[in-house]
């Protein structure tokens, strides 16, 4: 009769309401001691929409917090951290970044520390809301980079009134005599886009070294300024750009700029995936570390992933953000090739041998 009555149910329901309790009042400390804190010191991506995407909905939703917001290149972000690191100074909490930087920059010499024991917060501690149930790391030991964006990474920009997109079906198509001095490409030598791209090219069966060496013999003009890239292509100075960073041109395009994208649909080897800059970091002996758990406890939340989904261009790896507004491209289609992934760890094995590699193709 007891047990008809439900009298049985207090006992196993206590644990659980004990454990609601006790993570509700760990999360508050953790926000009582960030406000104590009262700073997030944050390097991230240059872009005034990648900075309102990654600060704004934080200061609204905690304005007692400050924001100390610097935005940077891969190669500045290492420099600082490192410099930094070497005088015994620390002032930098979290890092939002390429997957490159990361891994290969950071990681190596001890900056960046695991990110699990950060992700305490209630939009963060659960990641079935993500894509397959759980985060995206990039590192192997799936600690230390966490992925938050993933698009496909549009292969080539060009000149509408240049360039007709029927003139590719194969990367292969860029070695037409008819494109030689007429292709720009971001730098493949340092930290960016150009340098995955080569290093999809590298490891893609049928092309190759080859490729690249004859692609490098169509006469590309580098460069490390991918507003330059965009321009340059925008004018017809050079109507194709490679490895473009695909966030400038498409916001860019919507300006109206005479800038056009070929999918990935349309060539046989496809194309890579991509997190772009939208991928977390946390910096070994952070100054703020309260802070930092409620910061990406914030940006992990689906508002904050709508913001940066938009301010990027590519996809949240969030499931329950939406694509809408994003450009065709970048979203990941069924009919399109992506055999490799640059958030991954495994893509970047390439790296040293890849860079060496172009180094020489350049100097020629």
């Amino acid at each position: 009769m007891l047990a008809a009555c439900g009298t049985t149910a207090a006992p196993t329901s206590a644990p659980a309401q004990s454990t609601a309790a006790s993570s509700a009042s760990g999360w508050n400390q953790v926000l009582d001691q960030a406000r104590r804190e009262g700073h997030i010191s944050i390097i991230a991506q240059n872009g005034a929409s990648v900075t309102e995407a990654l600060t704004a909905g934080f200061k609204a939703a905690y304005p007692d917090i400050q924001v100390d917001y610097n935005g940077a290149s891969g190669g500045d972000m290492t420099a600082k951290l490192l410099e930094e690191r070497r005088a015994g100074r620390y002032t930098t909490d979290v890092l939002v970044q390429g997957t490159n930087t990361i891994l290969n920059d950071l990681l190596p010499p001890g900056a960046v520390d695991p990110l699990p024991p950060y992700l305490v917060g209630p939009d963060d501690s659960n990641p079935s809301v993500w894509r397959g149930g759980q985060y995206t790391y990039c590192d192997a030991s799936g600690q230390y980079a966490l992925a938050f964006l993933g698009g496909a990474h549009i292969p080539l920009i060009y000149n509408p009134t240049l360039v007709l997109p029927s003139d590719f079906h194969s990367y292969r198509d860029l070695l037409d005599p008819k494109w030689k001095g007429k292709i720009a490409m971001f730098d493949p030598q340092v930290a960016g886009s150009g340098i995955a791209t080569a290093i999809f090219l590298y490891a893609t069966p049928g092309l190759g070294k080859d490729f690249l060496t004859s692609l490098f013999q169509q006469g590309v003009a580098l460069t490390r300024d991918d507003r330059q890239l965009t321009d340059w292509v925008a004018r017809g100075i050079y109507p194709i750009g490679f490895s473009a960073q695909d966030f400038s041109a498409i916001d860019l395009q919507k300006k109206g700029v005479p800038i056009a994208f070929l999918d990935a649909s349309a060539l046989k080897e496809g194309t890579y995936l991509t997190s772009s800059w939208g991928n977390l970091g946390v910096v070994n002996k952070a100054p703020h570390p309260n802070a930092a758990k409620v910061y990406l406890n914030w940006l992990l939340s689906k508002g904050a992933q709508e913001a940066a989904a938009n301010a990027s261009g590519y996809p949240s790896r969030r499931q329950d953000v939406s694509t809408a507004g994003l450009s065709e491209h970048v979203v990941p289609k069924a009919d399109a090739r992506y055999d490799q992934d640059s958030a991954k760890e495994d893509f970047w094995k390439y790296r040293a041998e890849v860079t060496d590699f172009v180094k020489i193709l350049a100097a020629k």
